[in-house]
């Protein structure tokens, strides 16, 4: 977490840091070695619409504290991460990761937004988020990790606030969890419950 992002640690916080540690290790356990995680709804608690007109630091303040722990937690073992979302605003969403994580890892997590700057060409399913995650692998397997495998479907998983993104996922053969925003704890339950 960076300096801005610090604060008191609460026995609170400390069951949630297990609770994440824990998802993590289920995720290492099968095999799952990236992580694609939507944005709206999903990583913060808002549905931006892609037109958010405030500062970045507001924003920041919509970020579940869930994700605060997950991310570091998995990128400290070896699991990539990447942003999907249908939003066009990545510049935000750039300085939000910036602004949130230190920059060992926010630097490693790339975006895919609906924002022009990429094209995926691949042969795989081009609905949903399926592109987005594809393009995403690409971008990371071009730069490798030691002791991370390739990322394929049966590597990656998806987690999003809509039923249709995770339906499309399952349907393509990549799993997929659905955090319901009401209730963002119960994914890491959820994750326990994979196989």
């Amino acid at each position: 977490m960076s300096d801005a992002m610090m604060m008191t640690t609460t026995p609170r916080d400390e069951r949630l840091e297990k609770k994440c540690s824990d998802a993590v290790g289920k995720l290492v356990d099968l095999k799952i070695n990236f992580l694609a995680i939507d944005f709206d709804q999903t990583m913060i608690d808002i549905h931006t619409g892609g037109r958010w007109k405030e500062s970045v630091s507001s924003l920041t303040t919509h970020l579940r504290p869930l994700f605060l722990h997950l991310i570091p937690i998995a990128t400290s073992s070896q699991i990539r991460i990447a942003i999907v979302t249908f939003s066009p605003q990545t510049k935000h969403i750039r300085e939000v990761l910036e602004y949130a994580y230190s920059p060992n890892v926010a630097e490693c997590i790339p975006i895919r937004g609906n924002d022009g700057s990429w094209t995926y060409v691949g042969n795989g399913m081009k609905m949903g988020k399926q592109e987005h995650m594809a393009s995403a692998a690409e971008e990371l397997m071009a730069k490798p990790m030691p002791d991370v495998g390739i990322i394929s479907k049966s590597t990656t998983l998806l987690i999003d606030d809509d039923p249709k993104n995770i339906k499309k996922s399952l349907k393509d053969g990549t799993r997929a969890v659905w955090i319901n925003p009401r209730d963002p704890l119960r994914l890491l339950d959820d994750i326990m419950r994979l196989k």
